[in-house]
């Protein structure tokens, strides 16, 4: 199909269902407003269908007001980010007390889109009314005209895919799920008891098998995106291994600290070695370019993060296995509003910047390399870390990821610009204003600003972040070593043992990942510590998918959550204090003389990001309206 057909048949199938609700627990809308006729005709009208899951349910975590989530950024809410505004709908998670949100349609936890809102709503909510669109299309795939077998397994293997996901959505924000395989008509048959997290997994399965045997291993460059074979896979794995993990292991009625599922984890493991072998074999077929999956070597890591516009449309990444093929709009606004703060902008009000900092908990995820060239963590004595030379010989993807005080940011017009999120004498300064105390907002400065998205050749000070453009991409290449490695450690208990059929070791695994960007191996100790190993092997993922919606869903799956924000002030940030002369004072000063500042390091308290999160938070509690409407539907532990 033609590229400009393809969005045609997606507006109309928008126009069919613009006046579709999430009513309640399941939207019960018998035919969601569409004409039967319209949907059913052929190919391409069942195809446009289907696309308005692709395009408007599928949740861009990239994006401003795309899911209830206003200014805010899903990593803001684990301890990767710290919020600069109260206003943020993050902030209001950070009580744990998710049942008293100010509005119903806050990002993560609501459930019914704003009135008039623009957007699906929250995740709960898109996945209830996509759930039921996949259900319409595989219940009535014999109503469908003048589509081939090979189009038909076309349009099956999408629903079955879009069924699944969207139920995984549901499974690990609030665990055991009903079993949804039908398109509720209001009768009252729609209110079903849940199942355990494990038999709804067990059940999303069988629809995850179904799509990796009906959906085709490439899509013509207009139909990139669309999950194929490699996306299912992928999927599979990734699924399987969040049904292995600690908190999955709990039933309906209570939550425990759990160990994992060997036998599951070992499944885990099978499924991410298939996934990788079937990868190693591309481009297969007589398939060409874009569909050259590979991992991309450290001279073009930062390329898997963002594109330039124009020149095509470059839909595709070779790490890039299952990712929302709907640019993230408005890239101004977002930088600004996820990254920048008021004095790298000129606007005011609600488009003016709000910013999210990196914490001084993940900058201490990244490895140091010692006086013997290997990298090793920065509490390791052999990796020589200096307090007072902090940043000295980090893993590489830190200066990837994270912008530190005083550092340079881009030249333009022969000048280069400073951050001054170190501590200064003047009032106007970036520090100052986002100390508590010291801003309206009682926010604190971490001293941090994320790099990942907003590198010096995407900014409004160089080249300016118009001309770039970001996809959410859900599953990508070095996920897979990953989900590989932790699968393969926790159903054999060791790091160089292999699951039964599988080609490496968990720790063959972790490697491939560090070596790429040229970290050296995991020390030989470590691999022969079990505990050691495990804490390397999370802070491998940690660092690798650091601000890409991953953090948050696995502090939860390993239940390390009520641990971390047990501690008081769990969220650290750093003071660094000038002991040369500062040149200026202008927020970002472009003054040479502040290339080479000198600091003093302290780490600090951010008193303001407390996370208040306890053993009730890793399920999300069901609205009262859910719960009031459906006598089946048990609400969530301790709430």
């Amino acid at each position: 199909m033609k590229k400009n057909k393809w969005i045609l048949y997606a507006l109309v199938a928008f126009v069919l269902l613009l006046n579709s609700g999430c009513e309640k627990f399941l939207d019960k809308s018998p035919d969601m407003g569409a004409d039967e006729t319209a949907i059913y005709k052929d190919y391409n009208s069942i195809t446009g269908y289907i696309d308005y899951a692709f395009w408007n349910y599928l949740v861009n975590y990239h994006a401003t007001n795309d899911h209830g989530n206003g200014h805010s950024f899903d990593s803001s809410i684990s301890d990767e980010l710290t919020s600069m505004l109260n206003n943020q709908e993050s902030v209001r998670f950070y009580s744990g007390n998710w049942l008293t949100k100010e509005k119903d349609n806050s990002f993560e936890t609501g459930s019914i889109p704003a009135a008039n809102s623009s957007t699906e709503g929250p995740p709960i909510c898109r996945s209830y009314r996509a759930i039921r669109l996949a259900n319409r299309v595989i219940n009535n795939a014999d109503r469908i005209q003048n589509c081939t077998p090979e189009q038909l397994n076309c349009v099956l293997g999408q629903a079955y895919f879009y069924r699944a996901w969207f139920y995984f959505q549901l499974l690990i924000r609030y665990g055991g799920m009903p079993i949804l395989d039908q398109v509720y008509v209001g009768q009252g048959e729609e209110d079903v008891p849940r199942k355990t997290y494990h038999e709804s997994h067990d059940w999303m399965m069988t629809d995850i098998e179904k799509a990796i045997e009906m959906l085709p291993e490439y899509w013509d460059d207009a139909n990139t995106g669309r999950p194929n074979k490699v996306a299912a896979m992928a999927f599979k794995s990734m699924a399987m291994l969040y049904d292995a993990s600690p908190l999955m292991q709990n039933d309906l009625t209570k939550t425990e600290v759990k160990g994992y599922d060997k036998e599951r984890a070992a499944k885990a493991a099978v499924a991410a070695d298939e996934v990788l072998k079937y990868l190693a074999e591309f481009p297969r077929n007589g398939g060409t370019p874009p569909y050259y999956y590979r991992m991309v070597d450290s001279s073009e890591y930062k390329n898997i993060f963002y594109f330039k516009r124009g020149g095509g449309a470059p839909y595709v990444h070779p790490e890039h296995l299952w990712y929302n093929r709907k640019v993230v709009s408005g890239m101004a606004l977002v930088i600004r509003y996820f990254w920048l703060f008021f004095s790298t902008e000129t606007l005011t009000g609600p488009d003016a910047a709000s910013g999210h900092m990196p914490t001084q908990n993940m900058v201490d995820m990244y490895e140091k390399k010692g006086p013997d060239g290997n990298y090793y963590p920065i509490t390791d004595p052999r990796a020589g870390y200096d307090p007072q030379d902090p940043y000295a010989d980090r893993d590489p993807r830190f200066k990837n990821n994270i912008i530190t005080p005083g550092e340079d940011w881009g030249v333009k017009n022969g000048k280069t610009f400073y951050w001054t999120t170190y501590v200064t004498g003047d009032i106007n300064s970036e520090y100052y204003k986002l100390k508590t105390n010291a801003n309206s907002n009682q926010r604190n400065s971490s001293g941090y600003i994320c790099r990942k998205y907003l590198w010096p050749e995407c900014n409004e000070f160089t080249n300016g972040y118009n001309n770039y453009s970001t996809l959410t991409c859900y599953i990508r290449y070095a996920q897979v070593y990953l989900d590989y490695a932790e699968a393969s450690f926790e159903a054999t208990g060791s790091a160089t043992a292999k699951v039964s059929g599988c080609s490496m070791s968990a720790e063959e695994a972790l490697n491939v990942v560090r070596n790429r960007v040229h970290m050296t191996n995991v020390a030989s100790d470590i691999v022969n510590d079990p505990v050691r190993f495990r804490e390397t092997l999370r802070r491998e993922r940690t660092v690798e998918l650091m601000f890409e919606n991953h953090r948050w869903f696995d502090m939860r799956r390993w239940m390390i959550m009520h641990e971390l924000c047990a501690k008081p002030n769990p969220i650290k940030g750093m003071a660094a204090t000038p002991i040369t002369p500062i040149v200026g004072s202008a927020d970002i000063t472009t003054d040479p003389g502040n290339a080479n500042l000198k600091f003093n390091y302290e780490v600090i308290d951010l008193p303001a990001e407390i996370r208040g999160y306890t053993m009730k938070n890793y399920w999300y509690p069901f609205t009262i309206m859910e719960i009031a409407s459906q006598k089946n539907l048990v609400q969530n532990p301790y709430w």
